[in-house]
């Protein structure tokens, strides 16, 4: 199972942006870049993507391969964000 060991939010809450996070994951990789969004559906997560140099195609370049490690990247991510908003 994953093992997030910190998470950083850059608050932005433009639309359904609400904020940009950063993962330590076992106190090995960061992953930065990382969206919270929210619609009328809910909260969901989009992992950093990159352009294809030459080509006009957008990748994820990071992403969880398992629905279960999604779920839990949201909610560790939502909570700080939650935390972090009612300082």
């Amino acid at each position: 199972m994953l093992k997030i060991s910190e998470i950083k939010i850059k608050k932005i809450n433009r639309g359904e942006l609400l904020c940009y996070a950063s993962i330590l994951v076992e106190d090995s990789i960061v992953i930065d870049g990382i969206k919270l969004l929210e619609n009328s559906r809910g909260r969901y997560i989009l992992m950093p993507i990159r352009k294809l140099r030459g080509k006009g195609i957008k990748r994820n370049f990071v992403y969880p391969i398992n629905n279960e490690t999604r779920e839990k990247m949201l909610e560790e991510i939502s909570n700080k964000y939650d935390e972090e908003n009612e300082e």
